[in-house]
């Protein structure tokens, strides 16, 4: 079983990019074999309502984050999913909110399992949110396995050279991807990056 970590700020485009790589995946896993995990704060689950629509397994967690007051039902949750529906891929969506303790809880629980802590930065919002969050960007850059900035077609080049720079700042190891994840196809991104990386 395989684990792909999606973390980004609200509103940076988590949803969509996890539904490209569970479309991708699906063509030639099959049924039953990828299953989302969306974790939504409040008991209104709005991506949850989307992702419902899919042909994929979903599981929503909500009334907390993952990373701290559903840690243990998280954990549960990822058991009972290994264990009865025999997944090859679990992907899982925090909260925008979602503290980078949930990367060392997935790998404390599920060492065997290969982890991909995949990181959306929201091109047209970085320097916004570095200004006023930047513990948690910092963290969630620092700590990823892939990042991939998003909405590259909102800012101009300059802009965008200015975010690349400070995200290879804070993490020079990590692939670095731009795209535009509503308009673009990430298959070839998936391919080299997901499942051959």
């Amino acid at each position: 079983m395989r684990i792909v970590l999606f973390t980004g700020f609200l509103g940076s485009g988590k949803t969509t990019v996890l539904l490209s790589l569970a479309e991708y995946l699906a063509k030639d896993e099959g049924p039953g074999k990828v299953v989302i995990i969306e974790n939504e704060i409040g008991d209104v689950n709005v991506d949850g309502k989307l992702l419902s629509g899919s042909s994929f397994e979903t599981r929503s967690l909500t009334s907390g984050c993952i990373c701290c007051t559903l840690s243990g039902e998280f954990v549960g949750a990822l058991k009972d999913i290994e264990e009865n529906i025999k997944p090859n891929w679990i992907l899982i969506e925090a909260t925008g909110l979602a503290h980078q303790t949930i990367v060392d809880t997935i790998r404390g629980n599920f060492q065997k399992d290969p982890l991909t802590n995949a990181v959306i930065v929201d091109a047209e919002r970085w320097d916004e949110l570095y200004d006023n969050i930047p513990f948690l960007l910092t963290a969630q850059v620092e700590r990823a396995d892939l990042i991939l900035i998003n909405k590259t077609d909102l800012v101009d080049e300059p802009e965008l050279a200015h975010i690349e720079e400070d995200v290879v700042d804070l993490n020079s190891e990590a692939p670095l991807i731009k795209v535009s994840a509503s308009k673009d196809n990430l298959d070839d991104v998936w391919e080299k990056e997901i499942v051959n990386g």
